[in-house]
């Protein structure tokens, strides 16, 4: 039997391959690009994608622009949940998509990123 906490986390992690399924349904969602090609495509404060982390796999990275400068936040910690300093979210997809709709800003301990504008992934036609 789990403690009443370790059962809650539970139920707010999806499946890594859920997890994944779930994003490439997001616009803002850019896969495996490296963190030079992320940095390259934000032009202005607000500017953000999700990609997934070269160096973790399984882990995913919020990079957006505050203050003319790119930051790079992991969405997802030690313990596999979703989760920002005050709240705890079911997927990457509705952290990111709480904080747009809601323009809330995501501060970390060095960061603070509002997601206004999200940076379409290109499509290979």
């Amino acid at each position: 039997m789990q403690p009443f906490s370790s059962a809650i986390s539970d139920m707010n992690k999806l499946s890594p391959h859920s997890q994944k399924q779930q994003l490439k349904q997001e616009i803002w969602f850019h896969g495996s690009v490296s963190r030079a090609e992320a940095e390259s495509m934000l032009t202005r404060d607000g500017d953000f994608l999700v990609r997934e982390s070269q160096g973790s796999p399984g882990q995913y990275v919020l990079t957006g622009m505050n203050n003319s400068t790119p930051k790079h936040l992991l969405l997802i910690d030690p313990e596999g949940v979703v989760r920002t300093k005050d709240r705890v979210f079911d997927s990457v997809s509705h952290l990111v998509n709480h904080h747009c709709d809601n323009v809330l800003p995501i501060i970390s301990a060095d960061s603070v990123l509002v997601l206004r504008y999200p940076i379409p992934r290109r499509t290979n036609n």
